[in-house]
């Protein structure tokens, strides 16, 4: 693994309190999980780490999720509206959006597990999908590299990936349990550090 569990939940949280004290709109959080995924990541273990975005499946505990639009030709594309994004690091594939799956997906009921695998083990193509934790991603570099354009201009972007960044300690150092963050008029509130517990690894 890249990261210990216990690491790879507290970003996971980190990203989570953030996202919720910001009422962000739960269709982009993937874009905030691997954003502020790939930031930490750079900054704590000095790896070089990337957010990717596109199309994603999932077998998870025998449930198939896809995040993909289903285009006129009868095949998948990663390059719309119904996109994800994941971080890619030194090897590894790292979902930090994972443990909000049964959140984030309508009808689905399944635990909160980590998301980290190596790359070398994505499925061979989305029909390869055959036991649980298998995977497979197909990047949109050109879509996703106008949408993450669109979307970084937003400037509690780079100021909330700051704060995400600063507030992550690798354990066993102690974490503060909330944290004081300024909105864009300058009024301060407090973010508590909240999230799902982990069940294991996919």
């Amino acid at each position: 693994m890249l990261i210990k569990q216990s690491d790879y939940h507290r970003i996971y949280k980190v990203i989570n309190s953030l996202l919720i004290g910001e009422d962000a709109n739960p269709a982009t959080a993937s874009m905030y999980f691997s954003t502020f995924g790939a930031f930490i990541l750079e900054h704590h273990y000095k790896v070089k780490a990337k957010p990717k975005g596109g199309l994603a499946a999932y077998n998870l505990e025998g449930t198939r999720i896809l995040f993909a639009d289903h285009r006129e030709d009868g095949y998948v594309s990663g390059a719309g509206e119904n996109f994800h994004c994941w971080v890619e690091a030194d090897g590894w594939a790292i979902d930090f959006m994972a443990p909000t799956f049964s959140e984030s997906v309508p009808g689905l009921a399944m635990p909160s597990k980590m998301f980290q695998r190596p790359l070398l083990s994505m499925a061979p193509s989305i029909n390869d999908l055959g036991q649980s934790g298998d995977f497979f991603y197909r990047s949109e570099p050109e879509a996703m590299s106008q949408r993450f354009a669109d979307w970084r201009k937003h400037p509690m972007i780079g100021d909330l990936a700051t704060v995400a960044t600063n507030w992550f300690r690798k354990s066993p150092k102690q974490m503060q349990a909330s944290i004081a963050v300024q909105d864009q008029r300058g009024r301060t509130k407090t973010v508590h550090l909240v999230g799902n517990s982990l069940t294991g690894a996919w």
